[in-house]
């Protein structure tokens, strides 16, 4: 899998295609919260993903925004699958009220 970026960009959003061999297999925007920081927003991935493929794409946006020299990236949770989704993924819930997380990216 891979991920295509769309040339639209609105309001400090960017569209993403999460592609496999040139199919799309879901999609996402990132919005940008300040410098340096972004908000995954509106993940969809097609139904014939699995589990451990919706893991997958959790680790191609971490490495994507490591190579884009975003510093953080911020997620707003729903359910509590998702929370133990994001705990694998090494985010940390900040702020427990509005359920957001947030991921460190370490660029090196």
């Amino acid at each position: 899998m891979y991920i295509e970026k769309l040339a639209l960009k609105h309001n400090g959003e960017c569209g993403y295609l999460i592609k496999r061999d040139n199919e799309e297999m879901g999609s996402f925007i990132l919005a940008e919260q300040k410098q340096g920081v972004k908000k995954l927003r509106q993940l969809q991935v097609s139904g014939d993903v699995s589990k451990a493929g919706v893991l997958y794409v959790f680790e191609l946006i971490q490495s994507y925004a490591k190579e884009e020299g975003i510093r953080e990236l911020q997620v707003e949770s729903h359910s509590d699958d998702l929370n133990r989704l994001l705990t694998h993924q090494q985010f940390v819930c900040k702020d427990e009220q509005q359920s957001l997380w947030t991921y460190d990216v370490i660029n090196n």
